[in-house]
């Protein structure tokens, strides 16, 4: 038995070193593993504690990066924007980002972010059977910041992200209508694949639709050291000016991730207007660089669209579009 005892007390004294020299660096015995970075996923609402009034959505990390065109979570956090004090203008501002079928059934998100071809045809027939005005968004920024009257049932529409099929799909339907749209593009991914390649660009921006920016690289802004913000915002608006030729006027916050700094350099920067994620429809002139705006997402019923946007309910012919 004392023999028995003392081979086990050698044994793990000899487990103990082992484990010992195997935290230990230089020791060779195992490899010292990375640690792991700690990290946060881009959202377009921050934690309650963060910004309790919804208006400004801080980040307190850098969001992990994501594969090249992979959507993130945070592009379906919705908050609502709360009615700004003072004069107001209703005016809804639709929000898509792909205009497809969603190709892989097991991505929620990417089903989250897609509106099939014929729901995005039903819902601007619906738009256009129903006395809608669709205006660009510098019409309606003109309107909110003069206070002046917009037409009737006034909507603009806008995309995220600048991915082809907002050419390739989206345009034509928009342009059996009449109706135009702006198209807030990632100039770092331009011509990847799955988005708008810069001849596109240009080729939409000929047919009267406005082109926004969006960053560089899709960073969560307020996630970012200033200086590396105002680069994102900065070289994206440069890098559409060289394209397209002309002043570009319109930003949005990618996951509408944005702080103070980040509304003061997009208005010192020369835009017009930066819109965010916050779910709204009523603006203030004072509200220019964080207007809210309503997502339009996959399995969307015309139904609630058309509540959404304020309009009657679908007649039974409209509710077939596509079936």
């Amino acid at each position: 038995m004392g023999r028995w005892t003392s081979g086990a007390t050698r044994g793990g004294v000899l487990v103990l070193l082992f484990l010992i020299a195997a935290v230990l660096p230089g020791t060779g015995i195992a490899r010292q593993a990375p640690l792991a970075a700690m990290s946060i996923v881009g959202r377009a609402a921050a934690d309650d504690s963060d910004d309790p009034d919804g208006f400004i959505v801080e980040h307190s990390a850098r969001p992990t990066p994501t594969p090249t065109g992979a959507p993130l979570l945070g592009e379906l956090v919705v908050r609502k924007a709360p009615i700004p004090a003072g004069p107001v203008t209703y005016v809804p501002i639709l929000y898509y980002h792909y205009i497809r079928i969603n190709p892989n059934l097991r991505d929620r998100v990417g089903f989250g972010l897609s509106t099939p071809p014929a729901a995005f045809r039903a819902q601007m027939q619906y738009l256009a059977d129903h006395g809608f005005h669709v205006i660009s968004l510098h019409q309606a920024v003109m309107g909110i910041q003069n206070h002046s009257g917009l037409p009737s049932r006034s909507v603009v529409l806008t995309f995220d992200d600048g991915y082809a099929d907002f050419f390739s799909t989206a345009i034509p339907i928009l342009q059996s209508h009449g109706f135009t749209a702006t198209s807030f593009v990632i100039t770092g991914r331009m011509g990847w694949g799955g988005y708008m390649t810069p001849s596109q660009i240009v080729a939409a921006d000929s047919m009267g639709f406005t082109i926004g920016a969006h960053t560089v690289d899709h960073v969560a802004l307020a996630a970012q050291t200033p200086a590396r913000a105002t680069w994102e915002i900065k070289q994206s608006k440069l890098t559409l000016e060289s394209v397209l030729g002309h002043p570009v006027r319109d930003f949005a916050y990618p996951y509408g991730s944005f702080n103070r700094y980040d509304m003061a350099q997009a208005k010192s920067l020369g835009f017009e207007t930066a819109v965010s994620t916050l779910s709204g429809t009523w603006h203030s002139a004072g509200q220019l660089f964080e207007l809210s705006r309503l997502r339009i997402g996959g399995g969307l019923p015309l139904a609630y669209f058309a509540h959404l946007i304020g309009g009657p309910p679908p007649t039974a012919a409209e509710l077939t579009i596509g079936l």
